[in-house]
């Protein structure tokens, strides 16, 4: 009996191969979080595309994933990637690390994805990226009391411990502000704006040419982020991924285009918050899914937004340009979401030394409320 118990309990950990293996990578959260009201999980069928190396992320980066499992119950994942656009050649990443409260559990999944990372030349192991910087990044360490916006992390406090306890530590602080919309705008930002209103034109994408649009905003994005910590490049395929969920979500007069002497030279992205959406279908579209999610987008009134990309051209920066670009953005946006009731704006992730924004998003009372650590270890 005693044996038996003991074999039940043995630790293993196994690659992800099957369509079934994948099904329960993707359905582990259900277990971790199933006592946690403010978790919401995010649709399966992105998550599936990049453990089948079929999304547009997949056509520059390298994934393995692992289950652990102690008898026949998964107790953890995890994944190991390697971007080829990645700055740097040493780091390797891991991502989608969920698991029960158990060092051993987290101490096994890291040394796997260690290990395979170590036997493609990395030298240093790094995240969670869930599966890049341009997606889900980091793990929540301040801000657990409120349920995430689309497309950031929530996870259980025991994580950071068992994080620390393996010999991860800290490199990089993200911080998610929020703000409400309709906010008193400064009169230090009402100056600054008069002074470059006259000279540029802000403008909703022309969406009967969405490839040349989203191209454009790639361009300034890529150039704006060049210099930032991990940066990454968005390719042009990964852009248009990205203009299909556009189409799909956003509003009218959530995207906004900024040019300067006929040049563009900035833009700003509002999504909904499709977690608000999303709560209650687990993950899953087929059988009921869709149908719950069409109708929830098409009768609920938006109450919160994300604004996931925001960028203004390298040579502007440090300019008051930029500072009058990045406020006249936000205050056109003010114009665009505000009478059709969104009350509440996240904009995430900052970089906590990007003093520049922050001080742009603080000036008009937005408040940072959630942390993220992006942890390393050499390996």
């Amino acid at each position: 009996m005693t044996q038996n118990l003991s074999i039940q309990q043995e630790l293993h950990i196994k690659p992800v191969l099957s369509r079934g293996e994948r099904q329960r990578f993707m359905d582990l959260p259900q277990q971790i979080y199933a006592h946690d009201p403010l978790y919401v999980q995010p649709l399966n069928m992105d998550l599936n595309a990049i453990l089948r190396g079929r999304s547009a992320w997949s056509q520059h980066a390298e994934l393995r994933a692992w289950l652990a499992w102690r008898g026949n119950q998964v107790v953890g994942r995890i994944s190991a990637q390697r971007d080829s656009l990645h700055q740097d050649a040493t780091i390797g990443q891991f991502g989608f690390l969920e698991a029960v409260d158990d060092p051993a559990v987290f101490s096994a999944l890291l040394d796997t994805a260690a290990d395979w990372l170590n036997g493609q030349g990395a030298k240093v192991l790094q995240g969670p990226f869930d599966p890049s910087i341009n997606a889900q990044t980091g793990l929540l360490v301040d801000g657990f009391e409120t349920p995430p916006y689309m497309m950031m992390g929530h996870a259980p406090r025991y994580y950071q411990q068992n994080y620390l306890a393996y010999g991860l530590e800290p490199v990089q602080e993200l911080l998610a502000y929020m703000l409400d919309p309709r906010y008193e705008t400064p009169k230090i930002m009402t100056r600054l704006a008069r002074q470059y209103r006259s000279k540029v034109r802000i403008r909703e994408p022309d969406w009967r040419n969405r490839a040349q649009e989203m191209e454009l905003m790639r361009s300034i994005f890529n150039d704006a982020w060049a210099n930032n910590w991990g940066f990454v490049p968005y390719t042009e395929a990964e852009f248009q991924e990205l203009g299909e969920h556009l189409k799909l979500l956003v509003r009218p007069g959530w995207v906004q285009i900024v040019e300067y002497e006929q040049r563009a030279i900035a833009f700003i992205v509002v999504f909904p918050n499709m977690n608000d959406m999303l709560r209650g279908l687990r993950g899953r579209l087929l059988p009921f899914g869709l149908p719950r999610l069409l109708w929830r987008l098409k009768m609920r009134t938006v109450r919160n937004g994300r604004v996931p990309l925001m960028g203004v051209l390298r040579e502007y920066h440090g300019t008051p340009l930029a500072g009058a670009v990045s406020f006249l953005m936000i205050e056109q946006l003010q114009i665009q979401t505000v009478p059709g009731g969104l009350r509440n704006v996240e904009l995430s992730w900052i970089l906590k030394d990007n003093k520049g924004m922050r001080d742009i998003i603080e000036a008009i009372s937005g408040q940072p409320y959630k942390r993220y650590h992006v942890y390393a270890k050499t390996i």
